[in-house]
This record gives C-alpha cells, sequence and structure tokens, in this order.
C-alpha cells in the first residue's frame, strides 16, 4: 500500500509541477526514481504529461525496464525521441533486451535503430530477432563466455577477465566450452574454472551437458525444464548440436509471469491478448479487444434462449421450474471452470501428459470428484425444490416431481460439466491450440446449453408435460 500511495503522490507532483509550467522541477523528481518506479509513474500519466516528460528527460532511469514497458509506451518514446537516442540507450542493454524493445517499435525506426547500435552488437541482436518472440530464441542470451576445447585454462582465464572489464558478457553462471565444429562440449562453472591447473586443457576439465534445449521450442520449455531440473540457466542448442547462448533465469521468471498473465487473460474470455499495461491502455483499444467475446456470448445465448423458449409450454404448465434455471446453469458452470483450470495447471506445468493413460486416469479422477460433489449437492438441490413449489403451489405430488426433477437434472448437468472442462483444455492442446482458450465463458456457455436441455427434457418426462 504505501508504494502505491506513494506513486500516486509522484504522479500528482510531476503533474503540479507541469501545470505550473516548471518542467524542471517535473523532470528533477522523474530522474530521481528507480527504474522500475519511473515505470509505474509514466503509465499512470496522462499521454499529454507523459510527452512533456519523455521530451527533456534523458532516458537513463527507465533504459533497464525498457523492455517491459507498454507498447503504447515505447511508440511515443519512439516518435518523440530520435533515433540516436534510441539506439544510445539500448547499447547499455543486454541482447536479448534490446531485441524485445526493437520488436515492439514500428519496422522503419527499427531497422534505423540498429543501423545506430555498434556493428557487432546490431548483429548479436539480428541473431536474436531471427527466432519467433514466442520461441526460446527470442529470449537467449548470445554474450556469454564460449572457448574451443583446445584451450588451457590459462588462456581462456587470460581471455574471459579481459572481456569482462570490458563489458562483453552478460549475466551468466558457467563458461562453455566447444569443439572445432562449435558444437556444445561442456561446460564449467566460473568459480570451479579459477582452481583449475592453468595448464589443463577445458576438454579435460569440464561437465557434459545433458539438458539443453533447441532455440525454436516455445519458451514455456524452457520455463518447464528450469523448473523440473533446477537449473539455473539453460543452455540452447541448435538440431546440429550447435551451441547459440543461454537462457537466464532471469528471463525465464519474465516467461512464467507473462505467460501466467496470457493464460488468465485467455481464460477470462479474451481472444485477443492484451500485452500492454491495463493502466496505459486507451478505453477503446479496451472495448475492441473485449467485443468478439462478448459477441460469442451473446450468440451462444441466443442458443440457450433457443432451447428455453422450445419448451414454453412446458413452463407456461409450470412456471415454477424457471425458477431453477439460473442455480443449476451457475452450478454447472461453476463445476466446468474448476475442473478446466485444474486441468490447464496441469498440462502448463507438465504434471498432465496428452497420452492416453493420462487422460484415461483425469476422466476417472474426475467422474469421483463429482460423484463425491453430488452426494452432497443433491440433497440440498432437493430440499430446495421441495421447499419452493411447495410454499408456492401447495401440490405435495407437483413439488417432489420438480424435486426430483431438479436433482436429475443437477446430477446430469454436473457430470458433463465436468467431464467437458475437463476434456476441452486436453482436446485443444491435441489440436495445438492453445488450451487456456477453453476460458471460463466458453465452458460456462456450452455448461449453460447442456444444462438448460436436461433439465427441461427431465421435466418434461417427470412431470408427463
Amino acid at each position: 500500500m504505501r508504494v502505491s500511495v506513494s506513486i500516486e503522490e509522484v504522479v500528482n507532483a510531476i503533474t503540479g509541477c507541469i501545470d505550473r509550467g516548471d518542467i524542471s522541477c517535473a523532470v528533477n523528481i522523474f530522474k530521481s526514481l528507480s527504474p522500475p518506479d519511473a515505470l509505474d509513474v509514466l503509465v499512470r500519466l496522462g499521454s499529454d504529461y507523459r510527452r512533456e516528460i519523455l521530451l527533456v528527460s534523458d532516458l537513463d532511469n527507465i533504459a533497464d525496464v525498457m523492455a517491459r514497458m507498454p507498447d503504447e509506451i515505447l511508440f511515443e518514446i519512439a516518435s518523440i525521441r530520435g533515433v540516436d537516442d534510441i539506439a544510445k540507450v539500448l547499447s547499455k542493454l543486454h541482447v536479448d533486451d534490446i531485441a524485445d524493445v526493437l520488436i515492439k517499435i514500428p519496422p522503419k525506426i527499427r531497422t534505423e535503430v540498429l543501423r545506430a547500435l555498434p556493428q557487432e552488437l546490431s548483429a548479436e541482436v539480428v541473431k536474436v530477432m531471427k527466432y519467433p518472440p514466442e520461441s526460446v530464441g527470442g529470449i537467449m542470451t548470445t554474450q556469454v563466455p564460449v572457448f574451443d576445447e583446445d584451450l588451457t585454462v590459462g588462456e581462456a582465464v587470460n581471455i574471459y577477465v579481459n572481456k569482462m572489464k570490458l563489458g562483453l558478457y552478460d549475466k551468466h553462471n558457467y563458461i562453455y566450452v566447444v569443439n572445432k565444429e562449435k558444437r556444445l562440449a561442456g561446460r564449467i562453472d566460473v568459480r570451479t574454472l579459477l582452481t583449475k591447473p592453468r595448464d589443463l586443457k577445458l576438454r579435460d576439465c569440464v561437465e557434459k551437458v545433458s539438458i539443453h534445449v533447441d532455440p525454436l521450442k516455445d519458451r514455456e520449455e524452457a520455463a518447464r525444464i528450469t523448473i523440473s531440473y533446477d537449473l539455473i540457466e539453460v543452455p540452447v542448442v541448435d538440431s546440429n548440436g550447435v551451441f547459440l547462448g543461454i537462457v537466464s533465469l532471469d528471463d525465464l521468471l519474465d516467461v512464467v509471469v507473462s505467460e501466467h498473465t496470457e493464460d488468465l487473460l485467455k481464460y477470462g474470455g479474451f481472444l485477443d491478448v492484451i500485452r500492454s499495461s491495463y493502466m496505459a491502455i486507451s478505453p477503446l483499444k479496451l472495448a475492441i479487444r473485449r467485443i468478439p467475446m462478448i459477441v460469442y456470448l451473446y450468440l451462444i445465448n441466443l442458443v440457450t434462449g433457443g432451447i428455453i423458449a422450445s419448451f414454453e409450454e412446458v413452463i407456461q404448465r409450470v412456471a415454477i421450474l424457471a425458477a431453477f434455471m439460473p442455480i443449476l446453469a451457475d452450478n454447472s458452470g461453476n463445476i466446468g471452470s474448476q475442473a478446466s483450470a485444474l486441468i490447464l495447471r496441469s498440462l502448463v506445468t507438465g504434471e498432465v501428459k496428452l497420452s492416453r493413460s493420462d487422460v484415461a486416469k483425469i476422466l476417472v479422477k474426475e467422474f469421483l470428484t463429482t460423484s463425491f460433489m453430488i452426494l452432497f449437492l443433491a440433497p440440498v438441490a432437493f430440499g430446495i425444490g421441495l421447499t419452493i413449489p411447495l410454499l408456492t403451489l401447495k401440490d405435495t405430488y407437483v413439488a417432489l416431481r420438480v424435486a426430483v426433477t431438479v436433482v436429475i437434472a443437477l446430477t446430469v448437468s454436473c457430470y458433463v460439466a465436468d467431464l467437458v472442462g475437463a476434456l476441452l483444455p486436453i482436446i485443444l492442446a491435441k489440436l495445438k491450440i492453445d488450451p487456456a482458450a477453453a476460458s471460463a465463458p466458453v465452458i460456462t456457455s456450452i455448461a449453460d446449453i447442456l444444462t438448460v436441455l436436461t433439465y427441461f427434457t427431465v421435466a418434461t418426462l417427470m412431470l408427463g408435460i
């Protein structure tokens, strides 16, 4: 809470300075902020105030967070500041961070910035940018110590120390050793290397690397490997065994947060994931992102409405049936969403595989789980289904039939909704579609249709209508 209040006070102070025409005061306040706080302030400032700050302030205190900036703010920086200014700031970042920034700005400016960067750095950035942003190659770090296996420890240490002094390496924990074909021969911890005899060949003191990842794999795969094997960095090796770089732990933490955020949005029903900040995005763009699912749900609800309309005679004969529709529909939707969330989490963490045995275990587990839930829910549903008709219709015979109808509909809808919720993410994963697309609104809509259809079909049979 203190951080939130502090940021709000800073925003008010900066806007107050600008309103008084004291731009230097606003800039001084902004420059005193840490990079994360500076980003928070930029996100919360209105676009006009943000422009005033970006026009005259240097970008040093936001350099470290540029890769995490919303697209809208990066667009503003690209349009307000010249290419030379952007290149100057980016040259201080890691290669993968530079690539993350450049991929978000317009292609024309991107090309000009690459030309303005130092030639060697620009070449490294281009290597990373040739891979899709969502791939391992798109987040890997290439500026790590790599030595030929024929070098001695002493030669490697001398080269390593000199390059470290020049700042040519990104954050790393190991020195990587390759053969003549640039294939990964092994690696050695930096501290361990310094303790080895100086005349020892590198090939004789490295440990073999059994865990590595292909650059074209999804970046989530690298995160899963890191978690599974408790690693601090993962080497990236192509199909020919050629060493390309590493994916560091801090990059993987960003991946985990980013993917978790995307999954939450998809599960919430966003067909097009919002990659920018909620605070920075305009209401119009936010509405555009939310409209497709709302329209979809509207059309789905027409199906539900059509089913209800087809049972109009049943509702007219026993109007009390309509009172239980929202309860049953919400219950089945909740059960389906719970099952989907559990399976989605298990798929993401790799706990559940797309194998027949795992699918069979899921079906059995969910069937039993739903059975236990129904043991608790059925008496409650029967009690409510009996009490309401008794109080309104004063007819015990009809009340009993309505109660039985509610229990049967509840039972069937629970089983169907649970199995649909559990299987939909698996089916989508099998079809190579992001299982997070099995969003809560989608599952709820399917459950609503099946519940209403089941409910009124059972009612028709039970009440003899």
